[in-house]
Order: C-alpha cells, then sequence, then structure tokens
C-alpha cells in the first residue's frame, strides 16, 4: 500500500509542476485540437515516466500484481487530482488549462506509469 501512495506521490508533484507550468504558459490563441492536445500529454507523461525512471531506477511496487493495479489506480487517482483542482481553480475565476480537466490528466498519467512500468519490466 506504500508503494502505491509513493507511486501516486511521484506521478501527482510532476503532473502538478506540468499543470503549474502550463499555466504560467498559457497563451491568447486558438485552441488546439482536443486529439492533438491529448497526443502532447501521452507524449510529454511517457517522456516524464522515462525520466523518472532514470532518475529512480528501480520500481518502487515490487509485487506483481500490485504493479498492474497501479496502472489501474494511480491513473484515475491522479486525473481526479487534478479535475479536482481544476474545478477549485474554475470556482475561483482563474483560467484553465486542458490538464485541469480530468482525461487530459488520466492520459497524462497513465503514460507516465507505462512507460515506468514498461521499463521496469524491460529492466
Amino acid at each position: 500500500m506504500v508503494e502505491l501512495l509513493l507511486e501516486f506521490l511521484i506521478q501527482f508533484v510532476l503532473e502538478g509542476l506540468v499543470e503549474v507550468g502550463a499555466h504560467a504558459f498559457k497563451r491568447d490563441r486558438a485552441p488546439v485540437h482536443p486529439a492533438l492536445a491529448v497526443t502532447g500529454y501521452v507524449i510529454l507523461g511517457g517522456l516524464l515516466g522515462w525520466l523518472s525512471f532514470l532518475v529512480l531506477p528501480q520500481q518502487l511496487i515490487s509485487h506483481p500484481y500490485a504493479a498492474v493495479a497501479n496502472l489501474v489506480v494511480t491513473p484515475i487517482a491522479v486525473g481526479l487530482a487534478l479535475g479536482a483542482i481544476g474545478a477549485w481553480r474554475a470556482k475561483r475565476g482563474s483560467g484553465l488549462v486542458r490538464l485541469d480537466k480530468f482525461a487530459y490528466g488520466y492520459a497524462f498519467a497513465l503514460a507516465f506509469a507505462l512507460a515506468r512500468f514498461g521499463l521496469g519490466a524491460a529492466g
């Protein structure tokens, strides 16, 4: 259970930093097509997962069933957390970025988790 929590915290913190960065670089321009946006978030999530594996190459979750459960639970939890932050921002009247919505946060977190899982399984 501690392993799942640690994995969630790592993903949430890194994705929170990406969200902060997205807000910092938000510009007034025509919105990108949703398919292109989700593709970008998947690529960015996979890259961050790969980079996190370079920094922390050991698997945090040792049991194979728990590692698979992490692929299901953690992206949903991170997506819900980012969606909740987006709802909070919306209530305050703050501008939103796509990562403030569940679907984009979930796609980002899933790519991150899949990258770490795949690299751990290959190693």
